[in-house]
């Protein structure tokens, strides 16, 4: 069902035979952004959004719920009637959020309404109104707190139509799972009109960014499924800010200038966070610009460029150049450890086969490191000489043998900042590549160092199951561009970033009456 605007719809429409309903209106609602209205507008099983603090996420749920109703079909009777319930970790953490937003638009002494419980007990709180077609409708909500329960304790044996997880990182994952298997059972089919008719369920969550160690993270970026989707809105700092017209104009800037970066990065930027033990090697990386929201093909008419790095765990990363100086990073390779050059070759040779058997050419960079430790006189080839033979292919060094890691950190993080034609990314990672995208978004970090242990971070990145793959990549852009190129790209990275700081939103936006602070 399309969510409508204020336009042609009359209050009179509205006004139900039973009740009085006049202000009972969710279609004056006017959703914060274009983020937030597909949100409400979908009907997939499971969708969530994600935002930063005062994006209009709570109320957006709201209408989500509201809309779900309309879309049950109605009960012998005529009547169209649902119920739902809203689960947070504690009911008072619900009675001063999400129940609060709710109650901004319909109170507990709503027209119309009936409202029971309160006071550190479940809130029921039923709706009734008509659609404009003049079919009634009873909306029932269960807000409830789950006080240290999981989400089947809490619900076992309640019969829902749907469900909407607030804050929704801060319940368990088996707790999501529970929930689409318990929504779509109310009304029975026996109640309704035409038995046969299929009853509308849906799960609805929302969330701040939280960090890529929560199960959200895995559940709807990394290994999404059909029925899943996440809509994240843009950054509080962008000019597409959702809900700006309802802040203050300096509402984001203020928190920036009180907060930490890590609250920032979540809070305000609306980017998956990292696990405070450590501080990731790349800021300037956003999962929702510089990664696909899906998975990227190759295309047989580019060459195809590939970074290895050697050692114990050794890695691939495999990209294309688009003609429009566009680096897109379509595969990686990452086995583990205990893989030499021979085995190594073997699974690229296998990839190369499968995915980039037409491309007109490869370009191969290497470890520098990797050209040494052979014993020549008997013989034996080193890494890069093993890897070479076994692709058939010459493996080069970046550079000029250059391994200097300023250099190579350099050269990604130009990547980074630089835009195609001014709105695209200039690096664009698969989505499929997920120890490359978790290392960019937390795992390749520099680790935290003890209190009164000098600087606060290590001056190099932790060596881990994150640095090998990165290693690899930073060795292909490296290649690829070359060293002349990152040089001149770093400095200009500095100089854009500059200027960034001194714009970092559009023109402020117009003061609204809707108070967004508990969304």
């Amino acid at each position: 069902m399309s969510f409508h605007s204020p336009e042609g719809f009359s209050t009179a429409e509205l006004i139900a035979e039973y009740e009085l309903d006049e202000e009972f209106d969710p279609y004056r609602y006017v959703p914060p952004g274009p983020v937030a209205r597909n949100f409400i507008r979908n009907s997939i099983l499971t969708k969530a959004i994600m935002g930063p603090v005062g994006g209009g996420k709570t109320v957006a749920c709201a209408m989500a719920r509201v809309v779900a109703a309309t879309l049950m079909p109605p009960c012998k009777d005529g009547v169209i009637r649902d119920k739902w319930v809203v689960v947070r970790t504690s009911f008072r953490d619900a009675e001063k959020t999400v129940l609060a937003s709710w109650q901004q638009w319909f109170p507990k002494d709503y027209p119309g309404s009936s409202w029971t419980g309160g006071n550190d007990r479940p809130v029921t709180h039923i709706l009734k109104w008509r659609l404009p077609d003049g079919t009634r409708v009873e909306a029932e909500t269960i807000f409830l707190g789950l006080q240290n329960s999981t989400v089947a304790e809490k619900l076992r044996g309640m019969e829902i139509s749907g469900a909407w997880l607030n804050e929704m990182d801060t319940i368990d994952e088996h707790g999501l799972k529970y929930l689409e298997q318990r929504t779509g059972r109310y009304p029975k089919k026996s109640d309704l009109k035409d038995p046969n008719a299929k009853r509308f369920r849906q799960v609805i969550g929302d969330f701040n960014a939280p960090d890529v160690d929560n199960w959200t993270y895995d559940t709807f970026v990394e290994n999404p499924s059909p029925n899943r989707v996440l809509y994240q809105q843009p950054s509080g700092l962008s000019p597409k800010a959702e809900n700006l017209r309802n802040l203050e104009p300096d509402y984001y800037l203020k928190i920036v200038e009180n907060e930490e970066e890590w609250y920032i990065r979540r809070f305000v930027r609306n980017e998956f966070g990292f696990s405070r033990d450590g501080k990731p090697v790349y800021s300037d990386y956003n999962g929702s610009f510089h990664t696909s929201a899906r998975d990227l093909k190759p295309d047989q008419s580019l060459p195809l460029l590939i970074g290895l790095d050697a050692g114990l765990n050794p890695s691939a990363i495999l990209g294309q150049p688009r003609p429009n100086g566009q680096l897109i990073i379509t595969d990686e390779l990452v086995p583990g450890q205990g893989y030499g050059a021979d085995r190594l070759s073997e699974l690229l040779n296998d990839l190369i086969a499968r995915r980039y058997y037409q491309v007109p050419s490869i370009r191969i960079w290497a470890d520098p490191a990797a050209q040494y430790g052979a014993d020549k006189e008997g013989g034996e080839l080193s890494w890069i000489e093993t890897v070479s033979k076994a692709l058939s292919e010459p493996v080069l060094i970046p550079a000029n043998g250059s391994n200097e890691l300023g250099l190579r950190l350099a050269a990604v993080r130009a990547e980074l900042t630089k835009l195609i034609d001014g709105h695209a990314p200039r690096l664009l990672i698969s989505r499929h590549c997920k120890k490359l995208n978790r290392g960019f978004a937390s795992g390749y970090k520099y680790k935290k160092r003890p209190k009164d242990a000098g600087p606060a971070y290590d001056p190099e990145p932790s060596k881990n199951e994150y640095s090998h793959p990165h290693d690899a990549l930073q060795y292909l852009v490296l290649g690829y561009r070359g060293r002349p190129a990152v040089v001149s790209d770093a400095a200009g990275s500095r100089r854009d970033r500059g200027d960034q700081q001194n714009d970092r939103r559009g023109p402020p936006p117009k003061k609204g009456s809707f108070d967004p602070h508990n969304t």
